[in-house]
């Protein structure tokens, strides 16, 4: 997820770390919309044609961005392969995300009205009629000027929170999983070693605006057609940049 300036993902685009070893095991047992495998179960969708990142440029979608669980959900369903897109069910998300069923129901609901997720297939267990929900998009962006929007200040910051918690939460979860292992790494495993920094200096203006296209160019790379390595291993990268300089304030020249 971005700013139109490449803010974020915790880019949902970008790849996670923590859970994807649960996120790439297949769904098993739906039909899909006029498709079905082999015994009735069918996994993740591929997305007719090119998908678009999304813009986002009103308060309801930001809203429904606005909370760690349906973020979750989100992620989980945009999950890495942007070729196939992912197909759960509520009972499949709460399985992955160690949330109960009951709690995401309402969550789901508010993403699909929201029209950040729709319903990608459906079948019937025990009589009961199962929705199986995919992702409208393959990556998040806010809207020019959005986030300066003092109509929607409130649930901007609540989104960056919930991006913040999510990489929070995933870096030491992985710690403690012992994916991230302190140590000397020869350079084709250099990726091992985790990172984790801030930095609070002042640079000239020109410096300033270097550093920055350094990132977005990081975050381009990252979001290139064909990053994605089914075979590779996965990163989760969060970059954050901004300039609290009194003088550049009002609108570019």
């Amino acid at each position: 997820m971005s700013d139109q300036e490449r803010g974020g993902p915790a880019q949902a685009g970008a790849a996670e770390t923590a859970t994807d070893a649960a996120r790439n095991a297949s769904t098993a047992g739906a039909s899909t919309a006029g498709a079905s495998t082999a015994g009735g179960a069918a996994a993740d969708g591929p997305v007719a044609g090119p998908l678009e990142p999304r813009q986002v440029s009103d308060v309801e979608t930001l809203k429904a961005m606005a909370d760690p669980t349906r973020l979750a959900i989100l992620t989980a369903l945009m999950g890495r392969n942007r070729a196939h897109m992912r197909v759960m069910s509520v009972k499949e998300l709460a399985a992955e995300l160690g949330e109960p069923q009951t709690k995401l129901y309402r969550h789901v609901k508010q993403l699909e009205a929201a029209g950040l997720i729709h319903v990608a297939a459906s079948r019937l267990v025990s009589g009961i009629l199962e929705q199986r929900y995919q992702a409208s998009q393959r990556d998040l962006m806010f809207g020019p000027g959005l986030l300066q929007d003092p109509a929607v200040a409130d649930e901007s910051e609540l989104v960056a929170v919930a991006l913040l918690e999510r990489f929070r939460s995933q870096f030491f979860a992985a710690h403690r999983a012992g994916l991230i292992v302190p140590g000397d790494y020869p350079p084709e495993e250099a990726y091992r070693k985790g990172m984790l920094a801030m930095t609070e200096l002042r640079v000239s203006a020109g410096r300033a605006a270097a550093i920055r296209l350094k990132l977005e160019e990081v975050m381009d790379e990252l979001n290139a057609p064909g990053a994605e390595d089914p075979d590779g291993v996965p990163v989760n990268v969060l970059i954050g940049f901004h300039s609290a300089d009194p003088a550049a304030g009002g609108e570019p020249a």
